[in-house]
């Protein structure tokens, strides 16, 4: 018998063919399901949504395909598992169609299966909204505590002027702690990865594959507060050795793009860079140059909606000899009082980014914005809600390597 919960969840079966999506609604009813419903539309935007989508395999087409996978990069908590079902006169499917689903059967000739399939993916989808929701909390605590630390820290200074020296003891210590912290947290995510993959064989029970993925979901967000702590106690502490060499803009460019491009394909977002060719080098620091490039263009396709752009622009101002990288998106864009929330140290932290779901820590704009000042350039931003983000670093001409030619 089949959990009261499970037993009255919502189920809809979308297809075109009436006979074959009756005779799986009757399977299902005979498996214990009340609430089958049968339509012909699957509805992304839709408010009233299923617990589990059966489709049809007859209604597959590219639009549907993109649709699905818009809706399986949607958090656990806001999307439910989806299967396919196969008539058995069907021919076979490749592979990319079958990965398409959290699970594909043939009917009939599966039918013995369908309502424990049904089941497990319902059970799987209960639990993993409720650890999304657990971790979501823990880590709002978490944040909350950085904030309300951070800002303590600021009323201290403000009242005891004398405490410099002390707080830059503080940053080290931090540092260190940074340091011990992201190695074994590398070395979770590696683990963790691996088991995602099943590169040594099967997990067995389906909810271990999805506890790897929040292991490693989970990780990897630590990880990011603590590189951010790391970068921030950096920026704070005057005792950091910049390395001022002559380094091309345009490498440093390409070679962020190349890092950033996985993470822009998947999120169906166009990146591209527009740097002239004879665009001048840079006498600046290459390493803290290019992850000021990284954080940046990270950010922003983090903010940018599927389908949407995401550039890089080299400009050269030939009335002062000053160079200029734009950093331009067409996400979600802020308000000005959510520009100024975002450039003070942890404060997006509490802003809820409802378009995308992204939470961080709030320290990539500051971080920025200290190194390219650290580096003697200039950093400015302005945003519209809706329209999206231009950060533009400017570097004087004294930064600027003349070219000879």
């Amino acid at each position: 018998m089949l959990h009261q919960d499970i037993k009255q969840s919502r189920i809809v079966i979308v297809g075109d063919d009436e006979a074959f999506c009756k005779d799986v609604s009757i399977a299902l009813n005979d498996a214990g399901f009340s609430k089958v419903v049968v339509t012909e539309i699957f509805d992304l935007e839709a408010k009233n949504k299923p617990d589990l989508l059966l489709f049809s395999s007859k209604v597959l087409n590219q639009a549907l395909a993109q649709k699905l996978d818009q809706f399986k990069a949607l958090s656990w908590a806001q999307r439910c598992p989806f299967m396919c079902i196969a008539s058995d006169d069907q021919v076979a499917f490749e592979q990319e169609t079958i990965s398409l689903f959290d699970d594909f059967i043939v009917f009939p000739r599966d039918i013995d299966r369908l309502g424990l399939t049904c089941k497990t993916l319902l059970s799987i989808s209960k639990d993993r909204a409720r650890l999304e929701a657990e971790l979501a909390k823990k880590t709002q605590k978490a944040d909350l505590a950085l904030v309300l630390l951070k800002q303590a820290e600021r009323k201290i200074l403000q009242q005891n002027p004398e405490l410099p020296d002390e707080t830059k003891e503080n940053n080290n210590i931090i540092a260190d702690m940074s340091h011990e912290l992201r190695t074994p947290l590398n070395a979770i995510l590696g683990f963790s990865e691996i088991m995602k993959q099943e590169r040594f064989g099967s997990l067995g029970h389906e909810k271990y594959l999805g506890y790897a993925d929040d292991i490693h979901n989970a990780s990897r967000h630590l990880l990011g507060i603590v590189n951010d702590v790391l970068d921030l106690a950096k920026t704070e502490s005057s005792e950091e050795n910049l390395v001022i060499t002559e380094v091309s803009a345009r490498d440093a460019v390409n070679e962020t793009l190349r890092l950033m491009a996985l993470l822009a394909e998947e999120s169906g977002i166009e990146l591209s860079a527009n740097i002239p060719d004879e665009f001048p080098d840079l006498k600046t620091d290459e390493r803290r140059f290019k992850q000021v490039l990284t954080n940046l263009v990270s950010n922003a396709l983090k903010f940018t909606r599927r389908g949407g752009r995401v550039s890089v622009e080299g400009q050269y101002d030939t009335e002062n000899g000053a160079v200029l990288m734009v950093i331009r998106d067409n996400g979600i864009g802020m308000s000005s009082e959510e520009l100024a929330l975002a450039l003070s140290p942890y404060g997006q932290v509490l802003d809820a980014q409802t378009h995308t779901h992204i939470r961080g820590t709030g320290l990539g704009l500051p971080v920025s914005k200290r190194s390219i000042e650290a580096l003697g350039g200039d950093f400015s931003i302005t945003s519209e809600p809706g329209l999206g983000t231009a950060i533009t670093l400017r570097f004087p001409s004294d930064l600027v390597v003349k070219n000879n030619s």
